[in-house]
């Protein structure tokens, strides 16, 4: 009997299909709870980042899955191991290779090269990954890409999104130059907040070869790659590629010897987006509870043993929660089992994990409480997360932008700043300031070690602990926890620096970026503007750096007023908001240009351009205090820059843009004396006062004067 005939279909399809997941984001930017448990098992929505991307390639079709782990091995393992996906049933095999000296996504590619694990076209995938794309359907077009190029090695999964989606990365982005008829990648370039990066240059061969081209900067960056048996022996070839974009593909784009080509697949209306930073773990969490993940939802019980039901309002409860009668629960929450909820609770737009147990008189807006947490009476919480087993004692505080580590204790009666870091573990090296002091503290005891104090219960640097041996002003009288500095190691790549990880960070004000060439600085986060809730406030974010962005276009173009302001009045109107939202950004931005160094010919040069762009939006008597509290609080925030405060209103004033009157009643307001900064608004009265005084003489002249004609 002769051989059987073969089916026609293509071998390789009949092949299993394999994935790569990499577990390690070789990157710090959830430290300090990174310390404790790997990013690809931190709960998102009360579920383990990784059974996200588990779920995906096991809907995908995948069969057999490699699962690269660096830090924490041990748990991974151990969850794998305890999870459905190591039940018989499981429709896919995972099998974990532990690399721990690899320190990039190319050093695991040389890895898995080194290995020959890899027979056919692979899925290379992160584990911090929620998608909902049928991804069967983007294998089957690389392989057609494939069949009618054999240069083809790689096709990229792209999500079509506005440059300021929600779902994208601050601090760093990606340009994509592609063939209009293919969509084939003829170019690539990664782009971060800071440098800012004016041009991009292409080889002009490009155009010889392609006709017809589109700069595409309306993409989001999937980290979902289909590539072929030949792209990790490519990085076992070229140890200089570390990363998959800013080495491997912009290497192999740019090689005149390789040859090889790479394509993108662009998906438009299925939801795909990577847990990059907490700015994106905070955006897809809300994604998530909003349902635009579906069927990626939480009543979809990914995980054994859930048993979440959805209810009216986007409210997600688990069985064994107990909710007191007068607990208020707002649009968009989630909570997990065995939590228990006292009277009088407010929670909107929160995740709430298991074995929650929450105190009377609480208030959680846009928080991330993980499990066994303890929230005791009269606290709050605003847009911040709280790891496992934390305690927060009576009447704590707990500002924007925080992350509190594991087993961390806070209070009572301790208000903690907006984007401060807590966690058990102490850094080697801390700096930071207080009280225009900076102070550096050494680490040279056992990681738990007590706080190192002389016999009257200080430390070195002379801050009173507790009897725990912890700071108190920072965490309490009976609190346990150290403050945590962002820094950037060694192996984070040069390009993402310390300003791009701020910027990515928990509820940052997207307003406060600057990209002048001017100031290359990050304005301070403590702005008192008030802010709007959940998706208000994710809207007033895109449509602040919108405008940010309209005008620093504006500034290096040399567009007139006119027509700035036209494109201002536009993005006001699409966002359904008013002119002291423009104000609030578009004075800031202005005066950002300024440069200190000339003193008043420079403050005078950048009013005289663009002050009639700031005179078009004041209408009204109104209209010029609120521009003068703007300005009041700029230079609240950035006291080293304060003389300029008086020279920006004079100027002003003489360009008839703020009135007398609007001056005087400002100075005299009861409003511009805050308890929480009085040296600072002081120093603006006294820097203002001689120009006040003026103004109220020749008000005076004029009143005789008056009188005498009369």
């Amino acid at each position: 009997m002769g051989p059987p005939k073969s089916s026609g279909k293509n071998i390789e399809a009949e092949n299993v299909l394999q994935a790569v997941v990499l577990a390690d984001s070789f990157n710090e930017r959830f430290r300090p709870i990174t310390l404790d448990k790997p990013r690809c098992l931190l709960p998102l929505c009360n579920t383990p980042l990784l059974e996200y991307t588990f779920e995906f390639l096991a809907v995908a079709g995948v069969q057999e899955v490699y699962l690269f782990c660096r830090e924490h091995s041990e748990k991974i393992k151990k969850y794998v191991n305890e999870s459905k996906w190591n039940r018989s049933y499981s429709p896919i095999k995972i099998i974990t290779i532990v690399t721990p000296e690899a320190r990039s996504v190319g050093d695991a590619l040389r890895e898995l090269d080194a290995k020959q694990l890899i027979n056919s076209d692979f899925i290379l995938i992160s584990g911090d990954v929620v998608s909902n794309i049928h991804l069967e359907k983007v294998i089957e077009a690389h392989r057609m890409r494939k069949a009618n190029d054999k240069n083809a090695i790689m096709t990229m999964v792209v999500k079509e999104a506005s440059p300021f989606h929600r779902t994208r990365a601050l601090g760093e982005s990606s340009i994509f130059v592609l063939d209009v008829k293919t969509n084939e990648c003829v170019h690539y370039e990664s782009v971060e907040t800071y440098p800012r990066k004016r041009r991009m240059v292409m080889d002009m061969e490009i155009f010889n070869k392609h006709t017809d081209i589109q700069i595409r900067n309306d993409l989001i960056d999937c980290q979902i790659d289909i590539c072929s048996v030949e792209v990790p022996a490519l990085f076992t070839e070229n140890f200089d590629y570390q990363d998959m974009r800013k080495d491997f593909v912009y290497g192999i784009l740019t090689s005149d010897l390789l040859g090889k080509t790479i394509y993108c697949h662009v998906v438009k209306d299925a939801y795909a987006a990577r847990v990059r930073s907490l700015q994106t773990y905070d955006a897809i969490s809300k994604d998530i509870l909003s349902r635009w993940t579906y069927p990626i939802v939480p009543d979809s019980n990914l995980q054994e043993g859930d048993s979440y039901e959805y209810m009216r309002g986007q409210i997600y409860k688990e069985k064994n929660v107990e909710l007191s009668r007068s607990c208020s629960l707002g649009e968009k929450v989630l909570i997990g089992a065995g939590t228990k909820i006292a009277d009088h609770v407010n929670i909107t737009n929160s995740v709430i994990g298991r074995g929650v147990n929450i105190g009377p008189n609480v208030e959680i807006n846009d928080a991330y409480i993980w499990d066994d947490v303890t929230i005791n009476a009269n606290c709050s919480i605003s847009r911040s997360i709280l790891a496992n087993k934390v305690i927060l004692e009576e009447n704590v505080i707990v500002n924007k932008g925080c992350l509190i580590g594991y087993d961390v204790v806070i209070g009572p009666n301790v208000t903690l700043k907006a984007h401060t870091k807590i966690s058990k573990h102490k850094q080697k090296y801390i700096a930071f300031e207080e009280k225009d002091k900076e102070y550096e503290i050494e680490d040279e005891r056992e990681e738990r070690g007590e706080g190192k104090e002389d016999d009257d219960g200080k430390d070195d640097n002379n801050e009173e602990l507790n009897k725990n041996g912890y700071v108190i002003n920072l965490v309490g009288k009976i609190g346990k926890g150290y403050l945590w500095v962002d820094e950037i190691s060694d192996d984070e790549d040069e390009a993402i620096n310390l300003k791009n990880v701020q910027v990515a960070s928990l509820a940052y004000n997207v307003s406060n970026i600057s990209l002048s060439e001017s100031s290359a600085s990050i304005i301070s986060d403590q702005s008192s503007y008030e802010e709007s809730d959940s998706d208000e406030s994710t809207a007033q974010e895109i449509f602040q750096k919108e405008v940010v962005q309209t005008l620093e276009r504006a500034f290096s173009d040399g567009h007139t007023v006119e027509i700035a302001l036209l494109e201002l009045n536009t993005l006001r109107l699409a966002s359904n908001t008013n002119f002291h939202d423009l104000r609030v950004v578009v004075i800031p931005t202005v005066i950002n240009r300024i440069d200190i160094k000339k003193g008043m010919i420079g403050t005078k040069e950048i009013l005289t351009r663009w002050g009639p762009l700031i005179a078009k939006l004041i209408f009204s008597n109104h209209d010029q205090i609120d521009t003068i509290k703007i300005l009041q609080e700029y230079y609240t925030e950035n006291q080293s820059q304060l003389k300029v405060f008086a020279q920006i209103c004079r100027i002003l004033y003489e360009m008839d843009i703020i009135e007398e009157e609007a001056l005087i009643e400002w100075y005299y307001s009861t409003s511009t004396i805050s308890a929480e900064l009085p040296s600072t608004k002081n120093n603006i009265h006294m820097q203002i006062k001689p120009f006040i005084t003026w103004l109220e003489e020749a008000e005076e002249d004029d009143d005789d004067d008056e009188n005498k004609n009369v």
